[in-house]
């Protein structure tokens, strides 16, 4: 018999994720409104300062850009540059377009405060709403001491499961200061501003549906135009991203038209590779148009409606979307991830890849109920992957083992999605260097209310290790402890030691040696309070065995 001790992963494959969709939903904090109920989205909060904000700033020198020249903030050993048009407002015509240039200017800009959030509704604690579309803006934090030379870049995706997420809530100051490397994070297209398939949108020409992709790639493009002045080096560029973030970072690994954009990935919590459907995208879109209006399908009334009339009527894209990898549009994303990971038809980079211990724990439902999990919730959690294998697994993972129905969820889930991400370990190792990692640490500060069962290494635990204070928009900030400080030192070390060479280790250091992932050896790299180690025989541990069969990618 198993001991509650095991945990789990965050999402559902898009065939079970259908069946449970709003338990995905509201378990994801995602408060996303049915179709004729309004919300009105209020303004994004300013984050609450973190502890590398706390110095009187003083102006940075002025850096030329493509499009004119800029002056950030030097705050404790790095200057940031906030706010920086990347791309033109995607506003009226340019709604539902690929992302282009933005204006020049001729005078310094003062980059000293954050973009607009993209549009987006509620998500409780997690990302705060907007009803901006001109959001396309990035941030640039880069070491002032020392010499410049040509640093390794490192570009951020948030999470928020591609229907939420902003850039300010990631603080670059710990990545760039201790690991001596330029971060850049950004905004990118979310929910149906982000993602749209619309057969009057698509017939005008242009790529389509994957607007956010579209965003990310821009960005990077913009990257490699400018990043020297920051003292980047343009072709040492590393994209990393958490959650949705980890679905960017694995389209933009199968897309084409990232090609040469970036030469190592970081693949944080994501396991979304289950295609969306074109025909139900363009089925969604259709329904959208209709609720919100719409009546005559055409692009005009669609581009023409206000954001919260989109963001109101949103649930019918949102259902798909945050279940399913980016849609197959043949420009942006042209065949299946999984299938183009198994055949090497992706961009081949060293990839840095893991899960945190326990993902499910913040994708429960009580934390939007305040109700716990009951024993009837566990067996539809265990039928959501298909009546065939509900009891088997329900014995694989038996009530009795723990003490609560929740944490049997957290343990099957756990089971599926470590499994998930063991197939991409496999897959992407025949072509490319791999890491992988587990995040272990359980006592990781939770910037949520208290709940009846514990947090442990929850979905977004390892994000306060890499982005001091890290809360989740609204959430409660903590900081570490000195062993958790001495961890989150580790994983930085480990994260930019990655980008600067694509091996994470680093003898001065990092002495323990984090080996790449070998499929015959089956070993994960844990890291944890103390000494790391590393976690033998992964897919015994975690059952992949039975989940292998469950969901059979091949």
């Amino acid at each position: 018999m198993r001991q509650g001790t095991k945990q789990l992963p965050h999402n559902r494959p898009s065939w079970a994720a259908r069946l449970t969709a709003p338990l995905a939903l509201l378990a994801g904090l995602a408060t996303v409104p049915a179709i004729g109920q309004t919300q009105a989205p209020a303004q994004p909060q300013a984050p609450a300062p973190t502890s590398a904000q706390v110095s009187t700033p003083a102006a940075t020198p002025v850096v030329t850009t493509a499009y004119g020249p800029v002056q950030g903030l030097m705050k404790n050993g790095v200057n940031e540059f906030l706010g920086i048009p990347y791309a033109a407002p995607p506003v009226g015509p340019l709604r539902w377009m690929p992302p282009q240039v933005p204006a020049s200017w001729t005078q310094t800009k003062q980059t000293t405060a954050f973009g607009n959030t993209c549009g987006q509704l509620d998500r409780g604690i997690f990302a705060a709403p907007s009803n901006h579309e001109d959001c396309l803006y990035l941030n640039v934090y880069t070491p002032k001491a020392g010499d410049a030379g040509k640093r390794a870049v490192m570009v951020w995706f948030y999470g928020g499961g591609l229907f939420s997420g902003e850039s300010n809530d990631y603080d670059g100051w710990k990545l760039a200061n201790r690991g001596s490397v330029v971060v850049v994070t950004l905004n990118y297209r979310v929910g149906a501003l982000g993602f749209f398939s619309h057969p009057a949108i698509n017939a005008e020409g242009h790529p389509y549906a994957n607007y956010g992709i579209m965003d990310q790639q821009f960005a990077l493009k913009w990257v490699k135009q400018n990043i020297a002045g920051f003292g980047g080096d343009p072709n040492n560029v590393t994209i990393f991203g958490q959650s949705g973030g980890g679905t960017a970072v694995m389209a933009n690994l199968i897309s084409p038209t990232a090609a040469g954009l970036f030469q190592k990935a970081i693949n944080e919590s994501g396991t979304h590779i289950e295609v969306y459907d074109p025909k139900q995208a363009l089925r969604n879109a259709e329904d959208l148009a209709k609720a919100a209006g719409c009546a005559d399908q055409s692009a005009a009334c669609l581009r023409a409606l206000p954001v919260a009339q989109v963001l109101k009527y949103q649930q019918v894209i949102v259902k798909d979307v945050v279940n399913d990898f980016p849609q197959i549009d043949g420009t942006v994303i042209t065949h299946n991830a999984f299938d183009g990971f198994s055949h090497g038809q992706f961009n081949h980079v060293p990839i840095l890849t893991g899960l945190v211990a326990d993902e499910q724990s913040f994708f429960m439902p009580e934390i939007r109920t305040h109700k716990p999990l009951t024993a009837a919730g566990y067996a539809q959690y265990a039928a959501s992957f298909g009546a065939q294998h509900a009891d088997k697994l329900k014995a694989q993972y038996p009530l009795a083992s723990y003490a609560s129905p929740t944490l049997a969820e957290i343990a099957m889930a756990e089971g599926f999605k470590a499994c998930t991400a063991r197939q991409l370990d496999r897959a992407w190792t025949r072509y490319v260097p791999v890491y992988a990692y587990q995040f272990s640490d359980r006592t990781a500060p939770s910037y949520y209310p208290p709940l009846s069962y514990p947090m442990r290494a929850y979905h977004t635990a390892e994000l306060e290790y890499l982005f001091p204070l890290f809360h989740g928009s609204r959430g409660t900030p903590h900081p570490l402890n000195a062993a958790q400080t001495q961890l989150s030192d580790r994983l930085v070390d480990y994260w930019t030691n990655f980008a600067k060479t694509g091996n994470p280790n680093e003898p001065k250091r990092t002495p323990f040696q984090w080996l790449r992932y070998a499929p015959a050896k089956d070993d994960v790299f844990d890291l944890n309070l103390g000494k790391d180690k590393v976690m033998a025989r992964y897919g015994e541990a975690y059952d992949c065995k039975l989940w292998d069969q469950v969901v059979n990618r091949s």
